[in-house]
């Protein structure tokens, strides 16, 4: 049996329970998971500022689940708060889903979009792309006007812009793939993917299945180098 964490690196619980749900479909039988947010910490991540906020507890709640015995941590946030420095702390597979869905990509077209939230999205995942050395790989990178918390409050005005912005990518930019840029989009790619006609990855979701099937196989970073503790 494989036990997972799935961290909302918020301090609100508004997205535990429609990530639960899109987690209990895909889940294998023989996997644990709970969904769980921070108890302080900023109520959205909008920023570095707030990504900054943010990792001192996504910290903690990482090393509590290596003590509790879970087997792998999902931080869920395409900014990956806390990511390196959790790997330095703990000893358990840890995965943030900007990563991780960004590096699944590469396995399924030749070129790449991030489509996200806000303004700052182009920038800011043109340099995550570009740290993870893929950047010649990324076609398209933006956000829709709208912040993170506003995504589930008109679900039709959301879906129509998430669309347009897809459809720009891949028509305009010659997309292979769409990555979602946010775990607040959760549940929408296979419908997104029906619309475009390419592969769509939902970051969530997806990192949730790679961190089952890593830690079936006892799978975790190394500790060799980067992340050694002396």
């Amino acid at each position: 049996m494989v036990k997972i964490l799935v961290l909302n690196p918020v301090s609100m619980d508004v997205w535990n329970q429609i990530t639960r749900d899109a987690l209990k479909r895909v889940a294998c039988n023989d996997t644990e998971f709970i969904v769980v947010n921070l108890e302080s910490g900023p109520k959205s991540i909008e920023s570095y500022s707030d990504v900054v906020s943010a990792s001192p507890y996504v910290l903690e709640k990482v090393v509590e689940a290596e003590k509790k015995g879970f087997d792998a941590v999902v931080i869920n946030c395409f900014d990956d708060p806390g990511l390196e420095a959790s790997r330095e702390r703990a000893s358990i597979l840890i995965l943030g889903i900007g990563e991780t869905s960004i590096i699944s990509a590469l396995h399924l077209g030749h070129k790449f979009a991030i489509i996200s939230t806000g303004e700052k999205s182009k920038a800011s995942y043109d340099l995550k792309a570009q740290k993870l050395s893929v950047r010649d790989r990324l076609a398209y990178a933006s956000g829709i006007p709208l912040r993170v918390l506003e995504l589930r409050l008109d679900e039709s005005r959301f879906r129509r812009m998430l669309l347009e912005e897809a459809r720009r990518a891949v028509e305009g930019f010659h997309a292979e793939v769409i990555v979602l840029g946010c775990g607040g989009m959760i549940g929408i790619a296979e419908w997104l993917s029906e619309e475009l006609g390419v592969p769509v990855i939902d970051p969530t979701i997806t990192t949730f299945k790679i961190a089952e099937a890593y830690a079936s196989i006892n799978l975790k970073h190394s500790r060799k180098y980067l992340y050694k503790v002396d």
